[in-house]
């Protein structure tokens, strides 16, 4: 599904070669939460970043300071923490956009079969 144009722009800035944290892994947080699954390569913090990363997709009220302390304590700079965190945050938001138009064309199948009875 094809998202608009400066959504994709900013999802691209976002995940692009410039940062202060590896873009393979903005990349990997992104797709994770995009798809609510998947894996988070094996990087320094590995846990710690797992746990925010789910926190961020499935229950975002529950982020704390003690998760971006954890992220300090694993070695990971505040730009970095930053980040990832927007990463996962887009990836988030983008799935429950694409689940909102999705339900959109579902419903307008639904009132096109009604309007055809």
């Amino acid at each position: 599904m094809a998202l608009p144009k400066k959504v994709q722009n900013a999802i691209d800035a976002l995940l692009g070669p410039s940062g202060k944290s590896d873009a393979v892994l903005r990349a990997a947080v992104f797709e994770r939460a995009r798809k609510s699954a998947g894996g988070i390569p094996a990087v320094p913090g590995a846990l710690e970043l797992r746990a925010l990363v789910e926190k961020i997709d499935e229950r975002p009220w529950t982020v704390s300071d003690e998760d971006f302390s954890k992220l300090r304590q694993a070695g990971y700079s505040e730009d970095q923490i930053f980040e990832v965190t927007i990463a996962a945050a887009a990836g988030a938001g983008v799935r429950r956009f694409e689940a909102g138009l999705r339900a959109l064309e579902a419903a307008g199948d639904e009132i096109e079969v009604r309007d055809a009875d």
